[in-house]
């Protein structure tokens, strides 16, 4: 296993396209399947699934998605220090931002897709991870990021926080929860079952289930901090957790998102956090395409993924 492999799994999982991969490094196709297949037999498994022009993470290539992404901006930071040695700092002109969300199903495509998007209109090399809230607020910081985007509003100190568009909250239920039968329900109907809480998320900004506890749901928080507890949660305490109500969320038979009341349920904000003062023009002018174009955003989600509140 070498860097440039995982340099070219990392560019293949964000653009969804090993064609695209190929003309951002420079190489030819070939070079970019040969390396994947390489990469597949030191890993034990197949990382990408053809889909129509395009492909997919599998499960391993998922898995393996966050600790490549490391690698790389790790190598490519030893290499910007190398070139910037004697020289002084050089601006860069890319866009790096961050979804402040946990990993979600299909979420290394759906952020190449939007950043494709993003890259295309904004004329600006642009790339898109998913990034827990004190990890993602810290490289905003350091300049390793240039903005982050948030499911709710973001209270921190040298920051600023945009409201650039809204979606609306939905229930995950696991498929032998009670209430799996009903699609559409109430405050009332959740107040006796547990909500998933985590503190690295929900305590990081104005979440969907912060905004709901305030509207009224009254339901007892379950503190969970790994994936087994989250399973344990749906599948045998029947719990629940509030999300963005979209139905690429349900992961069928084993958990499904379901509508809440409309009457009960608040908009909730998408947020671009940026830093305060002076800023890049790349910066400017991505600040004014989201508050402009955030319903491409949107379509694009809510046709080919989603995003959840946990």
């Amino acid at each position: 296993m070498n860097i440039r492999q995982l340099q070219f799994f990392y560019r293949a999982a964000c653009l969804g396209n090993f064609s695209a991969t190929a003309r951002a490094e420079n190489v030819t196709v070939q070079a970019v399947s040969k390396s994947m297949h390489e990469l597949e037999e030191e890993v034990g498994g197949q990382l990408f699934e053809r889909e129509g022009r395009g492909v997919r993470l599998t499960p391993l290539g998922e898995a393996l998605l966050e600790p490549a992404r490391k690698a790389v901006e790790s190598f490519e930071s030893v290499g910007r220090l190398a070139d910037a040695w004697g020289k002084g700092p050089t601006p860069r002109s890319d866009l790096r931002l961050a979804l402040v969300t946990p990993p979600f199903s299909k979420h290394g495509f759906i952020c190449g897709i939007v950043a494709r998007l993003m890259t295309q209109s904004l004329g600006i090399k642009t790339s898109l991870s998913v990034r827990i809230g004190a990890e993602a607020l810290a490289d905003l910081r350091a300049g390793n990021l240039d903005a982050l985007f948030t499911i709710g509003r973001l209270s921190a100190p040298e920051c600023t926080c945009a409201q650039v568009g809204t979606v609306t909250p939905g229930v995950f239920l696991g498929r032998r929860h009670p209430l799996r039968g009903r699609r559409q329900l109430s405050f009332a109907d959740l107040a006796p079952y547990p909500v998933l809480w985590n503190d690295e998320i929900d305590g990081f900004n104005e979440t969907v289930l912060v905004t709901c506890r305030r509207h009224g749901l009254s339901s007892p928080l379950e503190h969970v901090g790994t994936n087994e507890g989250v399973v344990d949660h749906l599948e045998s305490r029947n719990g629940y957790i509030m999300g963005v109500n979209l139905k690429a969320l349900s992961i069928l038979p084993f958990a499904a998102m379901h509508d809440l009341d409309p009457a009960e349920a608040p908009v909730i904000p998408v947020c671009l956090v940026l830093l305060e003062g002076p800023r890049r023009p790349e910066v400017e002018r991505l600040d004014q395409f989201c508050r402009n174009e955030f319903f491409l955003l949107k379509g694009l989600i809510n046709s080919g993924g989603a995003v959840a509140g946990y």
